[in-house]
């Protein structure tokens, strides 16, 4: 059903499908962060150049376009509220890994 649009590569050199599409229905998916090359800096091997930014940022841009088309909705804000992640206390591992709980 989805055709490999991009492959990327773990630092041991293993291959990863970063993106997928389909061809038969509007449906397209990537392995990756597209905010890590304006975001994230000394921690990571992203690529920071120009380039990179602009790409990523066509992906973050598109994926705001498309999301603002979809008509569902959760209600109203305090409704919303609720359901937002960001809300939800953390957990902090000893590891600097985080979970969310509710």
């Amino acid at each position: 059903m989805f055709e490999v649009t991009a492959i990327s590569y773990m630092p041991d050199g293993r291959p990863f499908v970063a993106s997928v599409e389909s061809k038969k229905y509007p449906f397209f998916g990537t392995q990756f962060h597209p905010e890590q090359a304006v975001l994230f800096y000394g921690h990571n091997n992203a690529d920071h150049s120009w380039l990179s930014i602009r790409l990523n940022r066509h992906f973050a841009d598109y994926f705001v376009y498309l999301a603002r088309h979809n008509t569902n909705s959760w209600g109203d804000f305090e409704t919303t509220q609720l359901a937002i992640v960001e809300n939800a206390p953390a957990i902090v591992t000893k590891e600097g890994t985080w979970y969310v709980y509710k």
